[in-house]
């Protein structure tokens, strides 16, 4: 469960370690385009921000979250082309 303040949602344990793994995942992933690419750039320096001040605000939640389905979706595929 979250504490909110000011609209600011403190960051678990749990939740730093997936950003850790996302940023590394957003790190070494060959983006395809330029669009891709500069996302990944600025997820990138939002998890490293988050990561400084301990906490994220919604609309970074927002960018976050769709990033996160990205991670999931890529983690699934790679996973069945393990098998």
């Amino acid at each position: 469960y979250h504490i909110m303040y000011n609209n600011a949602t403190f960051v678990t344990k749990e939740q730093l370690k997936f950003l850790k793994q996302m940023d590394n995942w957003l790190a070494n992933e060959p983006w395809q385009s330029e669009v891709e690419l500069k996302t990944a750039m600025e997820v990138r320096n939002m998890i490293t921000e988050i990561e400084k001040k301990g906490y994220y605000y919604e609309g970074e939640a927002e960018l976050l979250n769709l990033m996160r389905s990205e991670y999931i979706e890529h983690t699934k595929k790679k996973k069945k082309k393990r098998l």
